[in-house]
C-alpha cells in the first residue's frame, strides 16, 4: 500500500517515487482538492512527515510543486498539488523542489534517531536548504516525538496505535463531485474504503 509500511516508522521517507492514486479534475479553487490530497499523501506532510493526527489544530496547506508564479495554468492541476503542513509550505514559498512523483525522498533524506535529517545526495541537500528541515527547533521536536513513540510502543500499545494510526474522520471521496477523474479506481482504494472493508492497518 502506497505510503504504508508493515512496521510503522514515524519519520521514514518513501523509498520509491509517489504513484498517484487519484486524478480528480475540474475544481476552480485548488483548496477544494484537499480531501483527495489528504488521502493521497496518507494524512501527513510530504516534506517533513508530520501527521495531521499529531497536530489537529494546525493549519494544513495545499502546496504547488511548480509554484503559481511560475505556471499559473497549473494552479488547479491535481498532479501539481501536494499536502503540506503550514511550516513547510511557508518555508518552501515559491521555491522549486523535486517532484515526489519523480524523486523518492527516501533516496535523498534519512532521519537519524536524534531527529537530525541527513542528506544522502545533492537533491537531499537541496531539500534541506529549501525547507530548513534541520532548524534546531524542528530537530528537537522530531527527537522528542520519536522518544515518546518508543515509550508508548513499550508501555502503552493501545495508545501507540492511536497516535500512529489513521484519523477518525477519513474523507469520503465517493461523495465528492468532480468534472472528471482520470483514476476513478482510486476511490475504491481510499483509506475510508479500506476501513469499511476491514483492511485498514492499525498503524502506518
Amino acid at each position: 500500500m502506497e505510503g504504508v509500511t508493515s512496521a510503522a516508522e514515524p519519520f521514514a521517507y518513501p523509498t520509491e517515487p509517489h504513484c498517484r492514486r487519484h486524478g480528480p479534475a475540474g475544481y476552480t479553487n485548488y483548496q477544494s482538492y484537499r480531501p483527495w490530497l489528504e488521502d493521497e499523501f496518507v494524512f501527513r506532510c510530504i516534506y517533513c512527515l508530520k501527521r495531521m493526527l499529531w497536530a489537529p489544530t494546525d493549519v494544513w496547506s495545499v502546496d504547488h510543486i511548480i509554484p503559481q508564479d511560475e505556471a499559473k495554468e497549473l494552479a488547479c492541476i491535481y498532479d501539481n498539488l501536494v499536502l503540506a503542513c503550514q511550516c513547510c509550505n511557508r518555508m518552501k514559498s515559491d521555491q522549486r523542489v523535486p517532484d515526489p512523483g519523480l524523486v523518492a525522498y527516501g533516496q535523498c533524506l534519512r532521519v537519524n534517531s536524534d531527529g537530525a535529517i541527513v542528506p544522502l545526495n545533492r537533491v537531499g541537500s537541496r531539500l534541506l536548504r529549501a525547507l530548513r528541515l534541520n532548524e534546531p527547533r524542528y530537530q528537537r521536536w522530531r527527537s522528542q516525538r520519536m522518544r515518546e513513540l518508543r515509550a508508548l510502543a513499550l508501555c502503552d500499545p493501545e495508545g501507540y496505535e492511536q497516535v500512529m494510526g489513521f484519523p477518525t474522520n477519513l474523507p469520503d471521496l465517493s461523495v465528492l463531485r468532480v468534472d472528471s477523474n482520470t483514476r476513478p479506481e482510486g476511490i475504491k482504494d481510499s483509506w475510508l474504503a479500506k476501513r469499511r472493508r476491514g483492511e485498514l492497518p492499525n498503524v502506518y
